[in-house]
């Protein structure tokens, strides 16, 4: 008598607990694991019942419940849920992400930590990104497909998230210098020195010529621009002469010299030749194309036992043919 009450308590209480869970199961995954069950989801969240968002794509995590669903909004933003599955295949939000162009979760599994990295690539520029998951004291890079939207999943050990912005690296210099410059909508790029990694972008604007010197680092990984100078303004209303300054950019390596000049546009000059010269004796010699009227050189002189010795630095310009024009001098 005693085991068949103690039989019936306990059915009794599988009996609540079941009807616990799937109360729970009914009232919780309420929302149909399709595409215009998470649209609409996705677009009740957002408050905007006047634009619908579009679902890129839905994706289950391995060895979770959990799915994944990236969507487009409010003009070409990016966002992202992840869904818990339910026992009867409906969804439940777990976590909303949006505001961001790149978002990496961190979701441990029965078969280890899996990172969720979900992200735009701008203009598809982008090559590599170093993100703000670090593993055993270093940020881990992420290999970026050329397509503008992307997600990919990591299997990971010893990880952990840190609070920092993701670092850019481009595919080409053009991309790293859009990506890493501040105010310089339409200047352009007008000189690469690949052996010292440095580049002068410009534009030209209601007679003001803006120019900004930089420099750049490359590796397997891309493109990345690790200094700019600030911008340097020249009036152009006139006819210029010739003329020229120094400008100094820092690089990871020390400081390199460019003297930066503009030529007349009446000459028509196409190649500048520095000569340096001490004593009567040429001790440095270099030349730059003419770009747009304005020429670039990096400056290294040797080290000179007399200080006190006078520098006179000749420019000699040169036409498309290669025929000289004519000389400027300057003493130092």
């Amino acid at each position: 008598m005693l085991k068949r009450k103690l039989m019936l308590i306990s059915l009794s209480g599988l009996v609540v607990v079941l009807v616990g869970y799937f109360t729970y199961e009914y009232t919780s995954f309420t929302i149909v694991n399709s595409e215009s069950g998470i649209t609409g989801f996705i677009q009740e969240h957002l408050g905007d019942r006047e634009k619908k968002p579009l679902l890129l794509e839905t994706y289950p995590i391995e060895y979770t419940n959990n799915v994944v669903a990236t969507f487009e909004h409010n003009e070409n933003e990016l966002g992202a849920v992840i869904f818990q599955k339910g026992l009867y295949g409906k969804l439940k939000p777990e976590k909303v992400l949006l505001n961001r162009s790149f978002y990496s979760e961190i979701i441990d599994t029965k078969k280890g930590t899996f990172i969720l990295f979900i992200g735009e690539n701008k203009q598809t520029s982008i090559q590599t990104i170093e993100t703000d998951i670090v593993k055993r004291g270093e940020r881990v890079k992420l290999a970026v497909p050329p397509q503008k939207y992307f997600s990919q999943i990591m299997k990971m050990d010893h990880v952990s998230k840190i609070e920092s912005a993701p670092k850019y690296i481009y595919r080409t210099l053009k991309g790293a210098i859009s990506g890493a410059a501040d105010n310089m909508e339409g200047m352009e790029v007008m000189f690469v020195d690949e052996e010292h990694q440095s580049f002068l972008i410009y534009s030209e604007e209601d007679s003001i010529l803006k120019t900004v010197l930089g420099v750049y680092h490359y590796n397997d990984h891309g493109f990345e621009v690790t200094g700019m100078e600030k911008p340097n303004y020249y009036s152009m209303k006139e006819e210029k002469d010739f003329c020229f300054e120094e400008k100094n950019v820092k690089a990871d390596n020390g400081e390199h010299t460019y003297i930066h000049g503009l030529v007349p546009k009446k000459e028509e000059v196409q190649k500048v030749v520095l000569e340096v010269q001490r004593k009567e004796e040429v001790i440095y010699q270099i030349s730059s194309n003419v770009v747009e009227n304005q020429f670039l050189l990096h400056v290294s002189l040797p080290e000179l036992a007399d200080g006190d010795a006078k520098l006179i630095k000749k420019f000699h310009l040169y036409d498309k043919e290669g025929k000289y024009i004519r000389t400027e001098l300057k003493a130092s």
